[in-house]
């Protein structure tokens, strides 16, 4: 597989069935993985479920997709299992939709999948952070919430920093070799 590929795979635009339902499958997985990972007893703050599957949806379908698997991945998840808890659902919706939107604003700007995780993922954080500020929620210094908010997370993210783009090369790919495959006959 060539550099350009891996580093910079293909968007996939959501044109025909099959895609809408890989689209629709992720906003599913994201909005299950959460109650499955809390069933099972593990800390949804250090596995992050639902953030893995949302920037997949960026890297693969561009802006549009992402966003769209951000903004209802939490939405759903809430009204089929109650989590995030209430109180996280609006900073976590705005977070996971940034994550979204943002890999795939990225990507269709050239930047190579692992910069274009990274960006999104800053961002996310970012929205999330400037959330509860805006709500009034944060009542220690930044660095502490900081702390407390992301520091469990820390290893998902790095795993999903190196992960997530050669899941995102290989979907795309498979996605479009389908396509053209379809296309030819």
């Amino acid at each position: 597989m060539s550099d350009v590929v891996l580093l910079n795979p293909p968007l996939v635009r959501l044109n025909n069935p099959v895609r809408l339902m890989v689209e629709a499958g992720f906003i599913l997985i994201a909005a299950l993985l959460p109650a499955f990972v809390h069933s099972m007893g593990w800390n949804g703050a250090i596995l992050l479920p639902m953030h893995w599957t949302v920037l997949l949806a960026g890297l693969v379908f561009g802006p549009l997709g992402g966003f769209a698997a951000g903004l209802l991945s939490p939405l759903v998840s809430y009204t089929i299992s109650g989590l995030p808890a209430a109180a996280l659902l609006l900073p976590m919706t705005l977070e996971t939709a940034t994550y979204g939107l943002g890999s795939g604003v990225f990507r269709k700007l050239k930047l190579n999948v692992y910069v274009s995780t990274f960006l999104a993922m800053l961002a996310g954080r970012l929205v999330y952070t400037l959330s509860f500020l805006f709500l009034g929620r944060i009542s220690t210094s930044i660095l502490a919430f900081w702390q407390k908010a992301f520091m469990p997370g820390l290893v998902s993210a790095l795993i999903m920093l190196l992960a997530l783009p050669l899941l995102a090369s290989a979907m795309g790919n498979i996605l479009q070799q389908r396509h053209d495959t379809v296309q030819k006959n």
